[in-house]
């Protein structure tokens, strides 16, 4: 693994990702951890939804929420954002 390759994928982010186990080992994953994860899926959403004033609020609060990761000191000051894969 290279530096680039073992770094959280979300933009400003700079920790490591986690293992994932699978099988009976552990492989590198995407993220840091799951607030990054879904920071990503819903960041994603947003930017292919059509633009109304509420996807501008919306987008103004992921603004705050991108502040308030990049802010962390350890992934898991943050956990898995609430409603994002609520079943």
């Amino acid at each position: 693994m290279t530096n680039t390759d073992d770094q959280c994928a979300r933009d400003g982010c700079t920790f490591h990702v986690e293992l994932v186990p699978i099988g009976g080992g552990v492989l590198p994953g995407m993220f840091c951890g799951p607030a990054c994860a879904d920071f990503v899926w819903v960041e994603r959403a947003l930017t292919d939804a059509e633009p109304t004033p509420e996807l501008a609020t919306a987008l103004e609060g992921l603004e705050g929420l991108r502040r308030l990761l990049n802010g962390r000191r350890h992934p898991s000051d943050v956990g898995p954002l609430p409603g994002v894969f609520d079943g």
